[in-house]
């Protein structure tokens, strides 16, 4: 079955790809030029934070997650738990982002901006490749249309408290990378 709710998360694994991307070059530059912008590195950091953290994995934790483990075995739910543990160590980083952007250290933030980026590359392909696969073969057309609706209030809340965040990636898509996606 094709499910919908894989298919969204799918969707905001491209938006992540692309906030990934501007990190990785902002990590770069600022590796090169011992120092970074800090409206623009606070900026990718809040996208991080908000759409990275408390939409995308939130709607992961909070209601496809759950219903998914309800329906696996054994082995499938231990691959929900390390994807939980990676959920966590994207945290760690953020947190250390986040310390290096107050205390103005670009050698750190490059640092923890590229072991993000790459464990977010890495973790997004084990989840297109290999979970949601997984979860597609055990979910029902109820158990998707019951997720998709959790979706929507995560997706509402979003709107109202961040509006027009993803606009701002589009800006440091074309100052980082020269190109809007």
């Amino acid at each position: 079955m094709r499910c919908k709710c894989i298919e969204a998360l799918n969707a905001e694994h491209r938006t992540m790809l692309r906030i990934v991307d501007v990190l990785e070059s902002m990590s770069k530059k600022a590796a090169d030029e011992s120092e970074f912008n800090t409206q623009d590195v606070t900026a990718i950091f809040q996208l991080l934070v908000a759409f990275g953290d408390e939409l995308h994995q939130a709607k992961e934790e909070g209601a496809l997650f759950p219903i998914f483990t309800s329906l696996c075995d054994a082995s499938e739910y231990a691959a929900v738990r390390h994807m939980l543990f990676e959920h966590e160590q994207d945290r760690s980083l953020m947190i250390g982002i986040s310390e290096a952007i107050s205390t103005s250290n670009a050698p750190q933030f490059s640092e923890y901006g590229t072991r993000l980026a790459n464990i977010l590359r890495n973790h997004i392909f084990k989840e297109e490749n290999i979970l949601f696969e997984t979860i597609s073969e055990h979910l029902s057309p109820e158990d998707d249309k019951r997720i998709l609706a959790e979706f929507a209030s995560f997706d509402q809340d979003f709107q109202v408290r961040h509006g027009n965040l993803v606009d701002t990636l589009r800006k440091l898509e074309w100052k980082y990378l020269r190109k809007i996606a």
